[in-house]
């Protein structure tokens, strides 16, 4: 039992004379990496769809800011939105109807929807709530992942 005693102590005495000195880096790695948990973690998918984001804008509903609502009783609704902050001085019109209809008519009868483009964020894409022009939208930005 003295020399069991003997062989502890000893190296009881080498580990302290070792905490004196600074850790390598193999020593520390183990203790500096956390494993995440799953829910930290994004899930990596293969082949599907992605579309880009990009920041919304308030809606016009028929003409009128959804933000910013009725600002001046004596104008009609269709030029609402031009008296509020967000859209004061533009004339909105839907990126896809084009020269097919009335862009007054579409902003009177419709819900406008205001995106920054994804790609180039200095301008606007605006689309009316028509299946074709909501469709048009989804189509032109939709991205492959393969």
């Amino acid at each position: 039992m003295g020399s069991n005693y003997k062989k502890l102590r000893k190296s009881s005495m080498a580990m302290n004379s070792m905490a004196d000195q600074p850790a390598t880096e193999r020593e520390t790695a183990h203790a500096t990496l956390q494993p995440l948990e799953p829910r930290q973690m994004q899930v990596e998918q293969l082949g599907g769809n992605t579309s880009q984001y990009s920041r919304r804008f308030p809606e016009v509903r028929g003409g009128i800011c959804e933000y910013c609502g009725v600002l001046d009783p004596n104008q009609p609704s269709e030029y609402q939105y031009k008296l509020c902050p967000h859209y004061r001085g533009m004339q909105l019109a839907c990126t896809y109807c084009g020269d097919k209809k009335n862009p007054d008519e579409v902003i009177n009868h419709s819900n406008l929807r205001i995106q920054e483009h994804p790609e180039n964020p200095r301008k606007l894409v605006v689309w009316c709530d028509s299946y074709e022009c909501s469709k048009a939208h989804t189509e032109r930005f939709r991205k492959s992942v393969s």
